[in-house]
């Protein structure tokens, strides 16, 4: 050690340096320009040559180095086995952090390799400097891993450095594991947000219309976010009777049909179960995930100049939906874990979108089928009334031809009477086919009290043959709404014909016009037969019949409410039931009032 009363410049110069680097260490500098401080700190010390090597995977790679002209021509990129590195510093003399391992422990794979040897003597002076001596030092992270070494030759004055000299040196190796680490940090942490960005962008793309956009924005978000030269993704068809298959290829469109011959096998059988993507070499010997496809798919990577690849299969649940695959060149190289689970979470993610818009697909499918059993259904309702309407009318006319001759024949009477059922069937049918076509009405101020009144005024005949009280409620006020007078008459009419066809004689039957707030409501009451809760829940469907057995020994077509219905809801409004069987019901529709309507219009 020196003294502390003596004065060595070269030291002294040493030390101010390494203060100076620990401040830029530990500063947002480049972590070259670290490097080259401290390798120009370690030539300042006397040696002539200094090396860095940081690790990549399992190897490691020299990145940095000082010295001699040939120096770097002969080492700078050459990659040795991380577990050899370390098995040659552990056989090595123990020097605190540093390693020395003298020339003739140096192994053989390294003398075969690009080792380089500066050209000096060789001494039988134990303490000089051998050619093939290596002084080597591994750098660790403050988490303990290993993230490269640093290498020294041509000690100063040729000879082993002495006690002081490799004090300083450890100091030079602590601050070069300290810039290593602290760039691997921000490294990681730029890599984590640049993923998270990546796979935040393409969760993203699911709200885009298509999934054909979204697979074309997944693509191109995933070529830029892991510096890809190539990104293609396929979905399979949907079974036999789904959409064709979706494609996606970014920066160069990927064509349907196409494809790596066995890749989905392989990664349905390797990588779908794990859940993890396969990274493939251009050179790499055997890759046992993907034992079908490996070959052709080396044989397309050497076509695109491309070195390396990953493939992870798309989807959700159990079920595997397609693949995606990217491609790389030498640099930036390899895919690395975190780069892989970041795949592997888009994979995830597209699966969910793919389903999603699979779902919406089948969906969209099915409502278009249901609107054309739909308008066939209304084709076939208007195209059957019709065709009945025109003879039934020439029916009709003969019987009161007949009836006018006065023949009293009582087949006539029949005859006229079912002319008239079937009319008014026609009748029903063709309202019900017109209103599933009609979006809109005229709109005018309509008096519902005033339409009740001329409801009641209507069947007062019918109910008081039938033994009946049909009454209005009146308010004394007119309670109006916007609509279709004829169409809300037809309503009220049917729901007070209903109320007298089904109540027993001296039963009675209620209507009512009123405001509730902001809604017009029309109530009719009757002590009739009642509903039964399961004939309720179908009561608005067309061509219902009451399951009651009262109920349908009267004539009627199950069209009625369901027109009714319709009307009501083309208004705004709606109509419910409250009803007891055996006891009575009670119909509300229920409309917008004017001023409110109005307002909205």
């Amino acid at each position: 050690m020196y003294d502390d009363d003596s004065f060595d410049p070269t030291r002294n110069q040493s030390i101010a340096r390494l203060f100076e680097l620990m401040r830029r260490v530990n500063s947002p500098n480049d972590t070259h320009d670290v490097l080259g401080e401290v390798a120009r700190g370690v030539l300042e010390l006397g040696f002539g040559a200094v090396a860095l090597s940081e690790v990549d995977g399992n190897e490691m790679v020299v990145t940095y180095c000082e010295g001699p002209p040939a120096l770097a021509e002969a080492i700078l990129g050459d990659r040795d086995p991380v577990d050899l590195m370390l098995e040659l510093m552990e056989n090595g003399e123990h020097w605190g952090i540093l390693r020395f391992v003298r020339h003739d422990l140096v192994p053989t794979w390294m003398r075969d390799g690009s080792i380089w040897t500066p050209d000096i003597e060789v001494s039988d002076d134990p303490m000089a400097w051998h050619p093939e001596d290596m002084l080597l030092a591994p750098l660790y992270s403050a988490t303990g891993e290993l993230l490269g070494t640093m290498g020294f030759d041509l000690p100063p004055g040729g000879r082993l450095p002495d006690e002081d000299l490799r004090e300083l040196l450890e100091l030079y190796v602590v601050q070069a594991g300290l810039a290593l680490s602290n760039a691997r940090q921000r490294d990681e942490l730029a890599e984590r947000v640049r993923l998270g960005e990546t796979v935040k962008a393409v969760a993203m793309t699911a709200s885009l219309i298509g999934l054909d956009s979204t697979l074309d924005e997944s693509a191109e978000v995933m070529t830029h976010g892991f510096s890809a030269l190539q990104t293609w993704i396929r979905c399979f068809p949907e079974g036999e009777a789904g959409p064709s298959e979706h494609v996606a290829g970014y920066p160069v469109p990927n064509e349907p049909g196409g494809g790596i011959q066995g890749l989905r096998r392989d990664l349905s059988r390797t990588a779908w179960p794990s859940g993890r993507p396969v990274q493939l070499s251009v050179d790499q010997k055997a890759c046992p995930e993907l034992p079908e496809s490996q070959l052709v798919l080396q044989a397309r990577m050497r076509e695109h100049g491309v070195t390396h690849v990953v493939a992870a299969p798309i989807g959700v649940g159990q079920e595997m939906l397609g693949l995606l695959v990217m491609a790389r060149l030498a640099e930036p190289g390899r895919f690395n874990e975190r780069e892989l689970s970041a795949v592997a979470d888009i994979a995830r993610e597209l699966g969910r979108i793919v389903l999603n818009a699979r779902l919406y697909e089948r969906e969209s499918r099915l409502v278009a089928e249901l609107q054309e059993l739909d308008r066939y259904k209304s084709e076939l309702i208007a195209t059957i009334s019709h065709e009945l309407k025109t003879p039934l009318t020439s029916i009709i006319g003969h019987v009161e031809l007949l009836d006018e001759v006065e023949l009293g024949a009582t087949s006539v009477k029949a005859i006229a009477r079912n002319a008239q059922r079937l009319d008014r069937l026609i009748t029903n049918l063709l309202n019900y086919s017109s209103l599933q076509e009609k979006r809109a009405h005229v709109r005018r101020q309509v008096d519902l009290e005033q339409l009740c009144r001329n409801s009641v005024e209507l069947l007062a005949f019918q109910a008081e043959s039938a033994g009946i009280s049909c009454t209005l409620a009146t308010t004394g006020s007119p309670v109006l709404v916007s609509g279709d007078p004829d169409e809300l008459g037809r309503i009220i009419d049917n729901l007070v014909g209903n109320a007298v066809k089904y109540s027993r004689r001296h039963g009675r039957v209620e209507v009512q016009a009123a405001y509730e707030g902001d809604t017009a409501v029309v109530t009719v009451s009757d002590t009739g037969l009642g509903i039964s809760q399961v004939d309720q829940s179908h009561l608005f469907s067309a061509f219902h019949r009451s399951s009651n057995p009262d109920a349908l020994s009267l004539p009627g077509t199950g069209l009625g409410l369901a027109i009714s219905r319709r009307i009501a809801e083309l208004h705004g409004g709606d109509i419910t039931v409250e009803s007891e069987f055996g006891v009575g019901s009670t119909f509300s529709l229920r409309l917008p009032r004017q001023a409110r309507l109005s307002s909205v219009s």
